[in-house]
């Protein structure tokens, strides 16, 4: 299972956390979504064969264009083995 963090604009209300909900859980794979409005985030678990294209296309199509975390990619990159954080990292 995978995890992708979001950033989420144009989220006012609990119901844009609802709707923002019902657009994530819709994607194929989602097996958990949280949303934090004061944040502007959301966190979605799940097998994502597509990546994260899938989550962005569903939110946009609603009417909440999202990117994917800068944090999370971070991290990833990380995690990838060389512990650079890549392109935008310091040794490059």
């Amino acid at each position: 299972m995978e995890a992708i963090h979001l950033k989420v604009t144009g989220m006012s209300c609990g119901s844009c956390v609802k709707h923002v909900e019902k657009s994530l859980s819709a994607v194929a794979g989602v097996q958990k979504v949280v949303v934090d409005l004061s944040a502007g985030t959301a966190s979605v678990s799940g097998d994502f064969p597509s990546g994260a294209s899938s989550l962005l296309a569903a939110l946009e199509a609603d009417g909440y264009p999202s990117t994917i975390d800068s944090a999370d990619v971070a991290s990833k990159e990380r995690a990838k083995g060389d512990g650079c954080g890549g392109q935008s990292c310091c040794c490059h």
